[in-house]
């Protein structure tokens, strides 16, 4: 029996079973190997397909007749709606280990990451009011502002030991102790500033000259550090190593790449709350009959958006887990979503995250390649990814990249600069960016020249971090 914490609704366990007798003659039809039979399997799967929201609006129903604080989900029903799997029924890999993933946990980041069925839980609590749950595989806000600035600090530690142990060796005017200790005072001083963030927009005038003068000491520290570190490069005894320099300088744009993400963090509570009391204010005045109409509806506007990731791909559409396939990992593939932001930390300085914050990552059931959902400013990420767990993040970036361009810093160039573009219909040239944004990401960032010379001159430009002073 299926899911047998509802095992006595049957609505659960009738659509459960109906899945299971279609899945049992689908098999029967493969093993057949004919052509007639083959055919028969592909009409039988695609009728198959359905029985993904059958179930799963059956699951959520059961469980919110009740009108419960907080929607939770055990380890069947979350192998089901995260990965469309039914053990016994539509069963995974045999390497696949279910106690691992579901124990899977993410590296703490900007974004805030989470499964399908974290997100159905999350905006349950919208719905009617209560906290948000934890995501299963995520952290916390307040959690992972920790871990950034944990990894501030450590980041930190590691470039200042780097310089002082490099000191000695190229004896120079630099007051190592000072320098260091104001490069680490008043980072996020100097990166406020340039974010130009509420507290110093909105600041008081006294506010605001405090952390412009703190910016300033930052700047001359770090111009006396790359001072030191050329003046050693250029050291006719001992010149310094390029790969020493250029380690150094992964070191020091790791620490404000990662003060970015954290005031990013930080700055996206506020919003996180505002996005949340909107849906709790609509829903207030509404009856619990009502209310799970509403929720209901914010699932069936997710649902339409889960089947692109397929239709780019031009692959099934189904949710449900191909027999013996194998899901992604979601801790490693988050990192990948980790490394290109690192490599493009400047996609978040646009109007749309200054409104709306730092999209969520929602790791989703199906196949196909990661995109964007404007409507809900969530990037979706695959359990069955086409092509590659690190093409399937940089489509849904480059995605994300695209449609957040309202003020046409990418689109203008990209479509008047590179020849081929100009005559391209608006799909076509959408389509045409995010196969040239992935192998930016996947090749050319990591030392490889795939694009033609003229977009990969375009690229230079538009990606090319501008001074901030």
């Amino acid at each position: 029996m299926a899911f047998k914490r509802w095992q006595n609704v049957p609505e659960v366990q009738e659509a459960a079973s109906k899945l299971a007798d279609s899945a049992r003659n689908y098999a029967a039809l493969l093993a057949e190997n004919t052509t007639e039979s083959k055919s028969q399997a592909q009409k039988l799967w695609s009728s198959m397909s359905a029985s993904y929201w059958d179930i799963l609006f059956a699951l959520v129903d059961a469980q919110t007749k009740t009108m419960p604080e907080t929607l939770t989900f055990d380890p069947e029903e979350r192998l089901f709606i995260d990965l469309g799997c039914l053990p016994g029924v539509l069963s995974l890999s045999k390497s696949f280990d279910p106690k691992a993933w579901l124990e899977t946990k993410c590296a703490g980041d900007i974004f805030p990451v989470m499964t399908f069925s974290d997100y159905i839980a999350e905006s349950w609590a919208a719905v009617t009011g209560n906290e948000a749950p934890v995501p299963n595989i995520g952290m916390s806000l307040s959690a992972r502002i920790a871990t950034l600035e944990e990894s501030l600090f450590t980041a930190q530690g590691q470039r200042d030991s780097f310089i002082k142990a490099l000191a000695p060796k190229y004896p120079s005017n630099l007051n190592v102790a000072q320098t260091l200790q104001n490069l680490d005072e008043y980072l996020m001083s100097a990166t406020k500033v340039n974010m130009r963030v509420p507290e110093y927009r909105e600041g008081s005038e006294q506010a605001r000259q405090k952390l412009s003068q703190q910016r300033k000491a930052y700047i001359d520290a770090e111009k006396a550090v790359l001072l030191f570190m050329s003046s050693a490069q250029k050291n006719e005894a001992n010149p310094l190593p390029l790969p020493i320099l250029e380690k150094f300088t992964a070191m020091h744009e790791k620490t404000k790449i990662i003060a970015k993400e954290i005031l990013y963090s930080q700055i996206d509570e506020v919003k996180i709350a505002r996005r949340t009391k909107k849906i709790t204010d609509t829903c207030a005045q509404m009856t619990d009959a009502m209310k799970r109409g509403e929720f209901r509806s914010m699932i069936m506007k997710k649902r339409e958006y889960l089947t692109v990731p397929a239709k780019n791909a031009r692959c099934d559409t189904s949710l449900l887990c191909q027999p013996g396939a194998t899901p992604i990992d979601y801790a490693k593939d988050f990192d990948i979503v980790r490394e290109f932001t690192g490599m493009d930390i400047e996609m978040f300085n646009v109007p749309r995250v200054r409104m709306y914050g730092i999209p969520r990552v929602i790791f989703v059931p199906g196949q196909g390649l990661g995109t964007y959902d404007w409507s809900d400013h969530t990037i979706l990420i695959p359990a069955f990814p086409v092509g590659g767990n690190d093409k399937s993040v940089s489509y849904a970036l480059g995605t994300f990249r695209w449609d957040s361009d309202e003020d046409r810093k990418l689109k203008t160039p990209y479509e008047q600069q590179i020849k081929e573009n100009r005559k391209k219909s608006l799909l076509a040239l959408a389509a045409s960016f995010y196969k040239d944004y992935s192998l930016w990401m996947t090749k050319e960032k990591r030392g490889y020249r795939i694009l033609p010379r003229e977009t990969h001159k375009v690229f230079v430009s538009m990606f090319t971090v501008r001074n901030e002073e």
